[in-house]
């Protein structure tokens, strides 16, 4: 993961490749899904992904970077790399 990436996870589907995340520092921020990635990442609530906020508006705004399947979250989980407020 980079630097100017973090952790999130789903709370809602918003509709028009856009969704409301819970992010790793607190924030809810909306991410949309850029146009390469529409008809290849499926997402549903409570999905764990990694986001880049935007550069203006980065406190409310960010894109969708990549989305954990089931056991990669639970590997990540077991190492220790996923913050706690993270777990659900």
């Amino acid at each position: 993961m980079k630097k100017d990436e973090m952790f999130a996870v789903v709370k809602e589907i918003s509709g028009g490749s856009r969704m409301v995340a819970m992010c790793e520092d607190g924030l809810t921020r909306m991410v949309r899904i850029p146009g390469k990635y529409k008809k290849k990442m499926w997402v549903r609530p409570l999905d764990l992904i990694i986001i880049r906020p935007w550069q203006i508006q980065s406190d409310s705004k960010a894109d969708l970077v990549y989305r954990y399947i089931k056991t990669e979250k639970d590997t990540l989980i077991k190492k220790g790399k996923i913050p706690e407020v993270m777990i659900v």
